[in-house]
């Protein structure tokens, strides 16, 4: 777990490369809203599917 003081892009792709040394395949990311993260993912051509974790 780490905690960055900032949202962004380049913060998200840099945590998400850290996590796949772990991974031994390519996992499947449920996100939320933040463009950051989805953008992020598509540049390392990573699946994923938005979550809405908020009701309605």
């Amino acid at each position: 777990m780490r905690v960055y003081t900032t949202r962004n892009y380049l913060t998200a792709r840099s945590f998400i490369r850290e996590v796949l040394k772990y991974c031994e395949n390519k996992p499947k990311f449920v996100i939320d809203k933040a463009p950051w993260l989805k953008r992020a993912l598509e540049s390392l051509g990573l699946e994923f599917e938005h979550e809405s974790f908020r009701k309605a």
